[in-house]
């Protein structure tokens, strides 16, 4: 499943995972309510560094930005999961 996306909507959870390995990147997971289809949470995960400052890298962690509004885009994974090349974090 290789095709692009892009996915407009607000944040419902949020959590920062640690690095999977030694030289990657902590991941940032959303789960999103997507704009005119809330009941279909959609998951994207994204590289730390695609978020655009650590205040809400902190707000990620610590789930006080629910309800913001995001637009992710990227790919889909076989997963279901949405792999994200750009972020778009709006307060």
């Amino acid at each position: 499943m290789d095709s692009d996306l892009m996915v407009s909507g607000a944040i419902v959870d949020s959590w920062v995972e640690s690095p999977r390995a030694v030289e990657s990147d902590p991941m940032v997971v959303l789960q999103v309510a997507p704009r005119g289809r809330p009941r279909d949470l959609v998951i994207i995960e994204a590289k730390a560094s695609l978020v655009p400052d650590r205040g809400w890298l902190e707000d990620l962690s610590e789930n006080t930005c629910h309800g913001s509004p995001v637009k992710a885009f990227g790919r889909m994974m076989l997963n279901g999961f949405v792999s994200a090349t750009h972020l778009q974090l709006i307060r």
